[in-house]
């Protein structure tokens, strides 16, 4: 698990729990069944390998990164300390007080503890955060007080930031361009090769400063220019990067947010595979369903399987399978076999196809 985890470097969190929360599949494309508590006791350990951060989304990331990243990530619209008032301030004191005698606490934890009311009138569905909220987030975005974990509930267990990773001394303007090159390094050890908007991209980095770093890069000798068959435009690559001969054309399905698939761009240059995560789309105008995992075999995207984790009636429904023109007849098989090995891993009696 570890060398996978070293290797991508990020996994995305979301909620949606339609087959698995999506931090937990990405492993299962690439190692088959695990053990997910070992995933939960790695990212609730302190001054472990994994924790969380913003990266691509929020993620579990390389502790190792984010102190890079608290630099170059701009999340106004969850750090929201411009607009706190003196309550706010008060309240942050509080926060990082009571976290420093009781590190592993929610943030609806914090707001029993220190009587912090829930908000009164609920106008939108994403935004009814109490004061509570807005301070932890705005904290979490600063890099003052990381996670311990998560909740059964999926909450973050919040703790003072070097109760969770051994921090470096906060980095100042001069130290910008070191963390922009480590990230750009460690974004394209994990892509492979990739444009300058690919490298970016996966760390949700600034595309102009990317492109002139890489430029750098390039002329230092630490990132080599190549050409890609088919594809316009200058891509990179580490040097010494090895390049399979062949690639054995095992099925895997890749849920919406794996680091392999989030770059819709990337996906549809590189590999001429278009697609879209159609979860907000209303259902009469989705292409091809819900909750979509595209299909790679061996080094090819086949096709998309729209899946549900029936949990009551121990089912995993695979609701609509598309594959694309021209797919060998022996993918559909290798489709139930890759399906039958995610039932099993999720405790699933059955598949429905």
């Amino acid at each position: 698990m570890n060398s996978t985890l070293e290797a991508i470097a990020q996994l995305q969190i979301d909620s949606i729990n339609v087959v698995r929360r999506a931090h937990y599949m990405p492993l299962f494309a690439r190692l088959g069944a695990y053990d997910t508590g070992a995933l939960d006791a790695l990212v609730a350990r302190r001054r472990g390998p994994m924790t969380e951060y913003w990266a691509h989304e929020a993620s579990y990331v390389r502790s190792e990164l984010v102190a890079d990243l608290i630099t170059w990530q701009r999340r106004g619209w969850v750090d929201r300390s411009d607009l706190f008032t003196g309550k706010h301030h008060e309240l942050t004191e509080s926060v990082l007080s009571y976290l420093a005698a009781h590190p592993g606490t929610t943030a609806r934890e914090l707001s029993t503890a220190l009587d912090v009311q829930p908000v009164g009138e609920k106008q939108h569905w994403g935004w009814n955060w109490n004061d509570t909220k807005f301070v932890t987030e705005a904290l979490f975005a600063q890099g003052r007080i990381l996670a311990l974990g998560r909740s059964s509930q999926f909450e973050r267990r919040f703790a003072l930031a070097e109760d969770v990773i051994d921090m470096p001394p906060r980095q100042d303007a001069q130290d910008r361009e070191p963390a922009l090159r480590r990230l750009v390094l460690r974004a394209l050890r994990a892509l492979g090769v990739g444009t300058s908007h690919c490298i970016a991209e996966y760390f949700r980095l600034p595309s102009t400063q990317v492109a002139a770093l890489l430029r750098v890069l390039v002329d230092e000798r630490l990132v080599e220019q190549v050409e890609v068959a088919g594809l316009a435009g200058s891509c990179y690559r580490l040097p010494g990067a090895v390049i399979p001969r062949s690639i054995e054309p095992d099925l895997r399905l890749l849920s919406p947010f794996d680091s392999m698939v989030f770059n819709r761009r990337r996906l549809e240059r590189f590999f001429g595979f278009e697609y879209r995560v159609e979860i907000y789309v209303p259902q009469a105008k989705r292409r091809y369903g819900y909750y979509v995992f595209p299909m790679l075999h061996g080094e090819e995207f086949v096709g998309r399987v729209d899946l549900k984790a029936d949990r009551r009636n121990g089912v995993l429904q695979a609701k609509a399978v598309h594959f694309e023109p021209g797919v060998s007849p022996e993918v559909s098989g290798a489709l139930d076999r890759e399906l039958g090995r995610m039932a099993q891993w999720l405790g699933l009696g059955r598949v429905e196809r």
